[in-house]
């Protein structure tokens, strides 16, 4: 040990301000931001998914009818609407709803009406 006193107590400080959880703090961050980023993509992927599921001719009888909640277009989706769930054959609720689709397509492209 050839240090002088000096340069040993330079050593000690310059030691004890040297940070040995720095990369721990670091990946803990990163942890931290992964997680939210993933808790964030499960929320959205959750909307979605409750959006999709519901009934395309539920959202064109709640469009029609919040417009108009006494007229004939709401009365004439309100049967489509119970015909889409209680009708017997998957392939015609299946047809029901895809007209439904259609129209919801149709409203978006001719009118520029978003069906909510």
């Amino acid at each position: 040990m050839d240090e002088t006193p000096e340069e040993l107590e330079q050593i000690r400080r310059e030691a004890a301000a040297i940070d040995v959880h720095h990369y721990r703090k670091r990946f803990r961050a990163l942890k931290a931001i992964g997680l939210g980023a993933a808790m964030a993509g499960l929320v959205w992927l959750v909307l979605v998914m409750l959006d999709s599921r519901r009934n395309p001719c539920e959202r064109v009888r709640d469009h029609f009818c919040g417009r108009e909640p006494t007229g004939m277009a709401c009365a004439s989706y309100k049967g489509i609407w119970q015909e889409s769930v209680e009708d017997e054959s998957p392939s015609m609720r299946a047809n029901i709803k895809s007209q439904c689709q259609s129209k919801i397509d149709r409203l978006k492209a001719e009118d520029g009406i978003t069906v909510k």
